[in-house]
């Protein structure tokens, strides 16, 4: 590539001189004879002796920036002193610039135009000087990246290096050192030493520097480094190769820069995918490889198919850590919109996996019948895992196509279709689960079910072979691990939200019942798990149909009053049964009528139920909460669970004070209930239900009020319950300031019992501020 200086242009001072005298051939060469030299020694001296005091002087040679020189500073320094005459890189002499067509002038016309060239003249030499300092610099920097012993000192030296390329001002230093730069950052990558394997990572970022930074040398650069690349026979230097190739695609981000040898580095990177045998190299060709898919996706999309099939390949063996089947899901679901564009082949990719499928479900029926099995027919111990890897990877894909796989985005995938896809599926997993019981399947299996699910509302035959099947799939978590039971946990969750209203209260009474696997799995040693769990009630309790939503708040109101029975039984002296006219008479179950819970276990149903309950307490204008159900939310905590007037508030503080909380939460969502109570009639609201709504809710902030102001006036208190009560009090006094119109609300009975209560409480305080309260729990 020709070189010239920056310098070597006109500089246009001459344009103000009116012409040239004297005007005489041109000689061959200024220095052909002593006296042409002579006359250009003198000129010169002539030229600097008209300079003005603020002109420079002639420039020192630059100190190195980078640190002090090696030996060899001082020979480079003198070889870039000694061995340049005006010819060298094909510069033209101060002559040759001015003095076009062969004619030639002497030094001695006006003094503006000596001064003139004088500039010119400095300035060529400044450059020819910033450019042999540079070389010498880079030269300098590329020693001592190769000879330093110590490892820190490599390390600095290579950061330098870094920088000097990033902010190199003359790229035509670098072009004209590639060979040396890239040779010596190939030698630290194939440095074998573990001890420098943050150096050998660091030269690789600096080679993809270099890449970006000599974006019209990418084609260049590419080309040695996928080709250094696949004659390495060592997999850390291959890794390495990658990460270079990785920072140069970052780097140059969305800027186009390699438009011009992207289809060159994405055919490279292809065959890399398709050669590499290991996990780490797998990682790092395809972090490249969605870099380009990223930014030059046109680039990408005619790689897509090829790109896929080794994927899939990588993600259904089952040999492979689980952690990297997850690592390659989440790569092939990156890439919805290649999925997306091309529909066709994501859809037949599917249909492939499905009828595979199929042949070792087919293979386990021989198994299931007892039939001889043929030589060509596997085992289950091979079928199984090979199932369970079709069933990811078919979740997988799905996934990857997005919100686009439903049926009211139309073709290719229709009503038709999901239901087909989802029966087929359930068969395989049911087949499978009759021959051998294996959990990975299964875990796989719900996870495909919840995936399809997702796509459409199922309906006659399909909705009971999907509810038998998420009860059969609860049945197995006595028999399996966390992820099993999550799974399950998630695709029954999914199930009550997907059917909802066509949701028959038999499924719900299945799922609650005594005996299910449900009420066992709220006592897993897994948060996750229990957490899970919750997450089925509250579905439950949000249905929109209200007869089913009925079955289930009643067996939830069931096992509360079950648990307080239990726990009643403990506090008394000869452990009879509680009177069956006390306050949880009305919510009892017959389910769980004759069932007695352990103290503990009892507390934490009691506990965990009235958490549940928030679903639909907290719902804000919830016809359903505030008036569908019998008994309401309100009822049940403020009249039902009457724990404040028994010794269960002294004994078990902590389910007083998760009625109370559970109550204020309530309570809170809906203002208090100040405004409902202020209506004197229902005509401002069109609509029976929601009059009847107003009507029932009328009388709940008086209600409230005598609550409070019963509990204020408690000696045996729990602390945090007390703080609870005073915070109440202090949001519902605040509420009823704001308006006027709350005005009349001060004259009632159930508002004078509340202010006594805050009184008696306030007296307390003062009578006794140290008395401590002895509360067991």
């Amino acid at each position: 590539m020709s070189r010239k200086a920056s310098g070597s242009r006109l500089s246009g001072a001459h344009k103000l001189q009116p012409h040239w005298n004297d005007w005489q051939p041109r000689v061959d060469s200024v220095s052909s004879s002593p006296d042409g030299v002579k006359s250009r020694e003198l000129g010169s001296a002539a030229l600097y002796d008209v300079l003005p005091s603020s002109y420079p002087d002639q420039p020192a040679a630059p100190s190195d920036a980078y640190g002090p020189a090696d030996t060899h500073q001082e020979e480079d320094e003198y070889e870039a002193g000694q061995g340049v005459s005006d010819t060298t890189f094909g510069w033209k002499s101060v002559g040759q610039e001015l003095r076009p067509n062969d004619v030639t002038t002497d030094l001695t016309p006006f003094q503006h135009g000596n001064r003139a060239l004088a500039s010119k003249d400095m300035r060529k030499l400044q450059d020819r000087g910033m450019a042999h300092s540079e070389e010498s610099r880079l030269a300098n920097l590329l020693r001592r990246v190769s000879r330093e012993d110590d490892r820190d000192r490599r390390l600095a030296t290579l950061k330098q290096l870094k920088d000097f390329i990033s902010h190199s001002e003359s790229k035509v230093t670098l072009v004209k050192q590639l060979d040396t730069i890239l040779s010596t950052l190939n030698d630290i990558l194939n440095e074998s030493s573990k001890l420098l394997w943050e150096l050998r990572q660091d030269a690789a970022a600096c080679l993809g520097l270099l890449c970006t930074v000599l974006g019209y040398e990418a084609e260049r650069i590419f080309k040695w480094l996928f080709l250094k690349l696949t004659s390495s026979s060592r997999d850390e230097v291959k890794l390495l190769y990658l990460v270079a190739a990785q920072c140069a695609l970052e780097a140059a981000g969305e800027r186009k820069a390699f438009s011009h040898v992207m289809q060159l580095v994405m055919s490279n990177l292809q065959s890399i995918l398709e050669n590499v045998d290991t996990p780490e190299l797998l990682c790092q060709s395809v972090k490249c490889i969605l870099q380009v898919a990223r930014c030059y996706p046109h680039v990408f999309s005619t790689n897509f198919r090829d790109t896929v099939d080794i994927l899939v390949g990588w993600h259904i063996d089952h040999t492979q850590k689980q952690a990297l089947t997850q690592q390659v899901s989440g790569w092939l679901q990156s890439l919805e919109q290649f999925w997306v564009a091309d529909l066709t082949f994501s859809t037949t990719l599917l249909g492939q996996f499905l009828e595979d499928m199929e042949a070792y479900a087919e293979d386990l029926n021989h198994v299931l019948a007892g039939e001889v099995v043929d030589e060509d027919i596997p085992p289950p111990s091979v079928s199984l895992p090979k199932l369970a890897a079709l069933l990811r990877v078919f979740s997988t894909v799905v996934r990857s196509i997005g919100e686009r796989f439903s049926p009211f985005r139309g073709p290719p995938i229709t009503e038709v279709y999901v239901t087909d896809v989802l029966n087929r599926v359930l068969s395989c997993v049911t087949t499978a689960k009759q021959v051998q019981f294996s959990e990975p399947v299964l875990t796989a299996g719900n996870e495909c079910v919840g995936v399809l699910l997702a796509g459409v509302e199922p309906c006659g035959q399909l909705m009971e072979a999907v509810l038998a099947y998420g009860l059969d799939q609860l049945d197995c978590c006595r028999a399996c691990g966390p992820d099993y039971n999550l799974a399950v946990l998630s695709l029954v969750t999914l199930i009550v939200d997907q059917v909802n209203m066509k949701l028959p209260a038999s499924f719900v009474e299945k799922l609650l019942a005594p005996d299910s696997q449900l009420l066992k799995l709220r006592f897993h040693r897994e948060k996750e798990v229990m957490s899970a769990v919750h997450g089925v009630y509250q579905a439950l309790l949000g249905l929109k149909n209200i007869p089913t939503l009925e079955a289930a708040y009643k067996l939830v109101l069931g096992e509360i009053a079950c648990a307080l029975s239990s726990l009643t039984v403990t506090l008394e002296p000869s452990g009879r049964a509680p009177a069956p006219s006390g306050p949880c008479s009305s919510i009892q179950h017959p389910a769980f009528a004759s069932l007695a819970l352990p103290q503990e276990k009892a507390q934490f149903t009691l506990i965990f139920n009235l958490s549940t309950l928030t679903t639909i307490g907290n719902t804000k204008n919830s016809l359903i909460g505030m008036w569908a159900l019998s008994p309401t939310v309100f009822t049940l905590l403020s009249h039902n669970l009457m724990l404040v007037h028994s010794e269960l508030a002294v004994y078990y503080p902590a389910i007083q004070y998760a009625v109370l909380y559970t109550l204020y939460s309530h309570c809170t969502r809906h203002d208090h209930f100040i405004s409902s109570s202020l209506s004197s009639s229902p005509s401002l609201f069109d609509g029976a239900v929601i009059s009847t709504v107003t009507t029932a809710t009328k009388k709940h902030f008086g209600t409230l009020l005598s609550l409070l102001g019963g509990l204020l006036v408690k000696e045996h208190l729990y602390p945090e319950a007390r703080r609870l009560l005073l915070t109440w009090a202090q949001e519902i006094s605040v509420l009823m300031k704001k308006s006027d119109t709350y005005s009349p609300l001060f004259s009632l009975p159930s508002f004078n019992k509340f202010c006594r209560g805050l009184l008696a409480f306030v007296f307390m305080k003062c009578e006794l501020p140290t008395r401590s309260l002895s509360i067991q729990s």
